[in-house]
């Protein structure tokens, strides 16, 4: 059974990279792998100090597309969340949250209104420790 999720990457002019992953949504699951791909890219922006942490976490999660059923980017202004998706991940600066939430997609108009829900200190991710789904 597929468990689907949406990921909002912010970028630093306040933009948002949407993708969609249709299977293994869990914190074990995508959470641990953007996890992983967060830490990644805040130490290569350390080591290569002419790119930022954005610029290699996107790089990241777009080269995944190449498998079937991995993350499927979708640029869009407005709301456009899968209604069906049960965790929402978004990566602001070097920080990782999460929502497990089916129905922000009605609550919620814009990609805005989303970023702004979902980033709150009760949603934040400690990166440096691995996921469990009994977070």
């Amino acid at each position: 059974m597929s468990t689907r999720s949406n990921i909002i990457l912010v970028t630093p002019d306040n933009k948002a990279h949407q993708f969609y992953h249709h299977f293994d949504g869990y914190l074990s699951g995508v959470g641990e792998e953007l996890r992983t791909k967060l830490l990644y890219s805040v130490g290569m922006s350390i080591i290569v100090k002419d790119i930022s942490v954005y610029d290699v976490l996107i790089g990241e999660v777009m080269k995944d597309e190449e498998y079937e059923d991995e993350y499927v980017h979708d640029m869009n202004e407005v709301n456009h969340l899968h209604g069906d998706i049960e965790f929402l991940y978004v990566i602001k600066g070097s920080q990782l949250y999460y929502v497990n939430e089916w129905d922000l997609c009605e609550k919620l108009e814009t990609n805005q209104d989303i970023i702004n829900y979902v980033c709150k200190d009760s949603n934040e991710i400690d990166v440096t420790k691995q996921l469990h789904d009994d977070e």
